[in-house]
């Protein structure tokens, strides 16, 4: 039980935030970050020591906010916004176009090579600022400004 604990108190604030950047209801929210401690809770004996719990946790809440999204048959839009669609069966992560993917894409390829580097390591492979950090052999907070960097100048050109 003390594990959890600990998990929760250091977690709890992260998955609430990371989640509300996907879900508007302050109630959903909720519903859907006690979601995520109870899969850490019933699986946590069963995790393998090997993967970082930081990336386990974070891909729960992926789960998560796609079940919720499946689940209430609501899709992602663009502009951050959610849209109820009758018949949707997609999960956010097939809301993206081709078109929205290749745009991205393009973007990354104008930000510098280091930053775009960083940046997917962390977004894409789930890599922690720790990991990232001694891999590059530069400090976490150099990493966090790197990757706030790349997404601030995703939110402009994306608008």
């Amino acid at each position: 039980m003390e594990p959890f604990k600990k998990i929760y108190s250091e977690y709890k604030h992260r998955v609430y935030f990371f989640v509300k950047k996907y879900v508007q209801k302050d109630e959903d929210v909720e519903d859907i970050v006690q979601d995520i401690f109870v899969h850490i809770w019933k699986y946590a004996e069963k995790r393998d020591v090997k993967v970082p719990l930081e990336a386990i946790i974070f891909k729960t809440c992926k789960q998560e906010v796609a079940n919720f999204y499946r689940k209430n048959k609501i899709s992602f839009v663009t502009s951050g916004h959610t849209v109820i669609e009758e018949e949707a069966e997609e999960s956010p992560d097939e809301a993206f176009t081709e078109e929205q993917i290749c745009k991205i894409e393009a973007l990354l390829d104008k930000l510098p090579q280091k930053t775009k580097k960083l940046f997917i390591q962390h977004k894409i492979e789930n890599l922690s600022y720790s990991q990232l950090a001694k891999e590059n052999k530069i400090s976490k907070t150099a990493i966090g400004k790197q990757i706030n960097k790349a997404i601030s100048f995703l939110k402009v050109n994306l608008q």
